[in-house]
């Protein structure tokens, strides 16, 4: 039941970012890296496990983040290696077309101070759609590290249907600012970077 759930929401989510063109896109993946460089838990960060984009997704290494380490994940079968990357023009294009890490960059392990994890659709309260293929559920089971998931506002839900796999984000960034996917830190205040306080609007199927 939770399985066909998930896979209709799937549907719903590629269709709005199938109608996000390439201006739109650029433009709101700016603002939304501008709300993440105001944020303190960015300035803080000494490493970011970051990730290349697909098409539809927020661009979150156009400019390259500067004075971070940046660490990139690399498909390796049904597996996700890690490796630091010191620029874009290192990546190379590897499983499902996604720019990735050769495999001759330096090895990290699964740590990082903060980990940016794309996603079809996200909630409130952290929990995150992917696209079916486990490789971020199996990757952050291990990765220690604050998970913050990147979206546009549009596929933040109030309630996604959750698995036990599932793992949640402590906060969610987007256009709009960052949340704290923590209850209580929602309810004692305004939130991080001027997030709106009033539900997203989620997909309209």
């Amino acid at each position: 039941m939770i399985a066909e759930q998930k896979q209709s929401l799937r549907v719903d989510a590629r269709r709005f970012l199938a109608r996000v063109d390439g201006n739109a896109r650029r433009l709101r993946s700016q603002k939304l890296l501008l709300e993440i460089g105001r944020w303190e838990a960015w300035a803080e960060a000494r490493s970011i496990c970051a990730f290349s984009a697909l098409p539809a997704e927020p661009d979150i290494l156009n400019p390259w983040p500067v004075g971070k380490k940046i660490i990139l994940p690399r498909i390796l079968g049904s597996t996700v290696g890690l490796h630091f990357v010191e620029h874009i023009n290192e990546l190379v294009p590897g499983s499902f077309g996604i720019l990735e890490p050769p495999a001759y960059l330096p090895e990290s392990e699964p740590r990082a101070d903060l980990i940016l994890v794309p996603g079809l659709a996200f909630d409130r309260s952290g929990a995150r759609l992917g696209r079916g293929g486990g490789y971020y559920d199996r990757l952050l089971t291990n990765f220690h590290g604050v998970r913050v998931g990147v979206c546009f506002e549009e596929v933040v839900f109030e309630a996604l249907p959750v698995e036990a796999h599932d793992v949640r984000m402590d906060f969610l960034v987007t256009p709009s600012g960052v949340i704290s996917c923590d209850p209580q830190s929602r309810l004692s205040g305004s939130g991080e970077s001027g997030f709106p306080q009033v539900p997203p609007r989620g997909l309209q199927p």
